[in-house]
């Protein structure tokens, strides 16, 4: 019995991840197929854009083809066309779950920092699937970009790699050049074998470069000019624009030197060993023999069409739920759903009701009318298959079919018969949004979101925590087009006693205030209400339209709201009871992007850590510093408030990209989990910034028969300063849900690892120093580092144990997050001229479990006899004193999908007193 429960755990776990990878890439025969390129709304008609498209993945499909030694290439492409364009109809299909929002690559508008630099957008470490590829229309059509970005099928491959396989640059623009191991001047690159020059061609005509006597690099006028013709063939990640380059750095060409973002995310691995360890090439029997020209689809967005299926069942009635369902269904109807929509109402229990057709949303007057058509009262049993089937009904109103449309379903209740249906929804071609209302609602609900590519939410009975209008509020349009769009500021609530007030503020920004509301809801009584603007203005319940029917008050605010602090105030005249307040707004201005809020929930299997990801942006710009908390409602109903990170630690991946991470460790429980982000932003700390990871190289120039040949400089972008601030601003929204099945072990996980390990010469010392990581992950205290030294790189990484033991006996960890600083003399350790010295360590918990390995900090001094520098080599050194050069390479995250490397020696005993703890000094 105990195996049969285990079995269908496991088998339940594994079809569920297999219905959410349907919906995706997928690789079939070899082929990848369902790649969705979605153009932005914003973008004006341009016929020559879908045709360049096709060219494009033409020309990548070889090339990718190639690439990976005759195994993949792309199959099928599909072309999603903005519901703007005027196209003829017989040349385009309906879209079914493909939109902008979900997109494997958008052609929008160029990024304020990067131009027409095409570039990815990863979230994750080594080996994890990135969330987009960002092409412009003037890299589509332009034909001149290629000289300075290399053909554009191989530009795409460049980039595809980022996205599907998650390696990484194998260039630096933060660190162009280094010193090898020998001493001379090497520029960032994979493979070492590519051949140029280094010249410094700021003025009309290129001089040799001059040598940074702190450093001992060239100083920053100075570029690396690759030879046009090379006899490598590597590498992509580096530099595809080269025409022999056609294939990835593997183990033998892989330069492991280079402080690249390659190296220092995947542990020195090639990103050939990355790609081949993939999932995809998991799925690959043999190589592909047959045609590798791709087929295109072109699809074309349209405005919304859904239907709200909404459970009328007798446990409705329970709980204040239908009251609820209707609060929260009127915000949505009157404040979320977006003009020129079509929306139907169907009712169910043990049946199911067409309460309304399609309506179309053109003015205020039809929103009301669905307002005062949904339910009010609740009994009966539970058929969720006939709601949905009326649902799909109430779809084909407008023109016979499903395909593209949308269902929102919401249900309380149990049904063993919810599988009836579900080849239904797989034929339907419409998405289907669930929430799952209290602790009861049918297990399987979930499947038919992960099916159909739709939402997934949950909502308990705590009212105080405004879950279910906060799953109404998220379920916005994913067609790209931002301005039309409502977002949530404020979405609070309390229980409060009689006589007492529940008082709060919320920022509206600049970047929002059209068709701003305020919201009340109550269970009781009517409260007594003010709201302040920043101006002073006060706004009294009178102002409100009141509904004591469903206990709701709406404020509009005319116009566009005053940018700045507003304050609420609100009174319970009553006994106790639980009320809330929920503020949304739109963009101010079409043309400016709001500031908005991504969350991206990642668990890899059933057993390992749950990673949560918030991305802060206004447009394509990262948010830095600002407060990101995520809000936990557990099975049991208790919440769990967590913080995240901006920082490089933990969980998270890179320091200041604006995407917010944390490891969610409270799993014990099995059930459902709601999370609702909170994101505040305050004057003087919240700034915008530029991603500098991910994007394609600027190609300076090429070197031919020892001539520089010159590209045109990099077009001018933005004036405006590369961190701006953006003021206060406050954003609430709905994180999603998780579930985790009954069975599901516990794991008590080791500590995180080190990312940011840094070693610095301070006269006759060497400081390390790294950020502290948890006992579980990014949580709690480790018990004991051990560190280990080496002159040999690739020692530490193949066999810690076997490398010098540093003595950190003394050194008692601090808690995660803490700053960690360690002194030894550098002469006891061994450091001489031209010797270099690399880094590492791992730390443990209470159960010896070991944290993978650091990153390994490196340290070197160079001695070396003036020497003039080569013109078709990379430089030597022109040194004629001795320069102490400081290194630090940050190696970055070996993920779940790759083969970790952990340290592998247990606590060693006391090492000979060599070295000397700082707080001893």
């Amino acid at each position: 019995m105990v195996l049969r429960k285990t079995f269908d755990l496991v088998f339940s776990y594994l079809l569920c991840a297999y219905v959410e990878s349907s919906c995706g890439v997928k690789v079939v025969d070899n082929g990848y197929r369902d790649i969705v390129i979605a153009i932005k709304p914003s973008i004006p008609y341009n016929g020559m854009i879908p045709d360049k498209i096709q060219e494009m993945m033409g020309e990548a499909s070889f090339f990718l083809h190639r690439a990976t030694k005759k195994r993949l290439y792309f199959s099928d492409v599909k072309i999603l066309l903005p519901s703007t364009w005027s196209v003829s109809s017989s040349l385009v299909q309906r879209p079914t779950n493909e939109s902008y929002g979900k997109a494997n690559v958008i052609i929008a508008e160029p990024h304020p920092r990067h131009g027409d630099t095409p570039y990815t957008l990863q979230y994750g470490g080594c080996g994890e699937k990135g969330r987009y590829i960002h092409l412009t229309p003037n890299f589509i059509l332009n034909d001149r970009l290629v000289a300075v970005y290399g053909e554009k099928g191989r530009s795409f491959v460049h980039e595809w790699a980022h996205l599907q396989w998650g390696v990484f640059n194998e260039y630096d623009d933060q660190v162009p050049f280094y010193r090898s191991d020998k001493g001379s001047i090497e520029a960032t690159r994979c493979s070492k074998k590519v051949k140029g020059t280094i010249k410094d061609c700021t003025d009309s005509s290129c001089s040799e470069c001059n040598i940074n006597k702190k450093t001992g690099l060239p100083d920053g006028g100075c570029t690396f000019y690759p030879e046009k013709n090379q006899t490598v063939s590597s590498s992509i990640m580096y530099h595809p624009g080269l025409e022999n380059v056609v294939g990835f750095c593997n183990d033998k060409t892989h330069n492991t030197e280079a402080p690249n973002r390659q190296n220092t995310m995947c542990n020195y691995r090639s990103t050939w060993d990355v790609i081949v360890r993939s999932e995809d090439f998991r799925n690959i029997s043999s190589s592909h023999t047959g045609s590798v020209i791709p087929t295109f689809t072109l699809l074309q967005a349209k405005d919304r069409v859904l239907c709200l299926v909404l459970d009328v069942s007798g446990s409705m009635g329970s709980e204040n739920r239908i009251v609820r369902l209707r609060q929260a269904a009127e915000i949505f109807l009157l404040q979320v759903v977006e003009t020129r929509s079509q929306v139907g109402i169907v009712t169910f229990n043990s049946g199911a009701k067409v309460q309304t057709k399609l309506r179309k949303i053109d003015n205020g007057h039809v929103r009301q009318e669905l307002v005062q058509l949904l339910p009010t009262s609740a009994g009966g049993g539970t058929n969720i298959c006939a709601g949905v089937r009326s649902g799909f009904e109430v779809l084909r109103g407008d023109d016979g079919a499903t395909s593209g449309d949308e269902v929102v379903l919401l249900t309380d209740g149990e049904d063993d018969k919810i599988s009836d249906c579900f080849t239904d929804v797989k034929q339907s071609g419409a998405k289907i949004h669930t929430i799952a209302l209290g602790p009861s609602a049918a297990k399987e609900l979930e499947r038919l979101a992960a099916m159909t590519g739709g939402l997934q939410f949950v909502a308990t009975d705590k009212v105080d925590t405004n879950g279910l209008i906060d799953a109404f509020t998220g379920l916005v349009s994913g067609n790209g087009d931002i301005s039309q769009q409502s977002i949530q500021l404020e979405s609070s609530g309390g229980s409060v006693d009689g006589g007492s007030w529940f008082n709060g503020t919320v920022a509206i920004d600049k970047t929002v205030g059209n068709n701003t509301h305020f919201v009340l809801t109550w269970e009781d009584l009517t409260p007594d209400a003010f709201v302040r603007d920043p101006n002073g203005k006060i706004y009294s319940i009178s102002d409100f339209d009141i509904d004591d029917i469903v206990h709701m008050a709406r404020l509009e605010i005319n116009g566009t709201a005053q940018s700045g602090t507003w304050t609420y105030s609100i009174m319970n005249p009553g006994n106790t009871q639980k009320v809330t307040i929920t503020v949304t707004s739109q963009a101010a201005d079409e043309k400016v992007p709001p500031v908005t809020v991504n969350t991206k929930i990642s668990r890899k299997d059933s057993t390992g850590p749950v990673i949560i990801y918030v991305e802060v942006s206004q447009g394509f710009l990262p948010v830095l510093f600002a407060k990101v908390t995520i809000i936990a409602e557990l099975p049991n109903g208790r919440t769990d408030e967590q913080e995240l990170l901006d920082d490089g630690s933990g969980a998270d991946t890179l320091r200041n990209d604006g995407v917010y991470s944390k490891y969610f460790l409270n799993t014990a429980e099995h059930g459902r989990y709601n999370f609702k982000v909170r994101v505040e932003g305050r004057e003087r700390a919240a700034k915008m910034a530029n991603r500098t990871d991910g994007n394609a190289m600027y190609i300076p120039g090429y070197t031919i028969n020892g001539i520089i040949y010159r590209n045109p400089p990099r077009p001018p972008v933005s004036d405006e300063d590369s961190v701006a601030e953006i003021g206060d601003f406050s954003r609430v929204k709905s994180g999603g849900a998780l579930s985790i099945p009954p069975g599901t072990p516990v794991v008590n996980f080791a500590p995180c690892r080190v990312t940011d390990l840094q070693a610095t010469i301070l006269n006759d010392e060497i400081e390390l120093q790294w950020t502290a990581p948890g006992a579980d992950l990014d949580q709690g205290t480790a018990s004991y580092y051990e560190m280990r030294m080496s002159d040999k790189l690739l020692q530490l990484r193949d066999s810690f144990s076997g490398a010098e033991l540093v003595n950190l006996t003394n050194l008692k960890p601090r808690p995660f997050g803490s700053k960690e600083t360690f002194t030894i003399v550098a002469e006891n350790a061994g450091l001489r001229n031209r010797t270099t010295l690399y880094f590492a360590l791992c730390a443990y918990d209470e159960k010896n479990q070991s944290s993978e390995m650091s990153n390994v900090a490196r340290i070197s001094v160079f001695v070396s006899l003036p020497e003039e520098p080569k013109g078709s080599h990379v430089l030597h050194s022109i040194w004629i004193a001795v320069v102490v050069a400081v290194i630090v390479c940050l190696i970055v995250g070996i993920t779940d999908h790759v083969v970790k490397k952990k340290c592998k020696s247990k606590r060693l005993p006391e090492a000979a007193a060599l070295y000397r703890h700082n707080a001893a000094a």
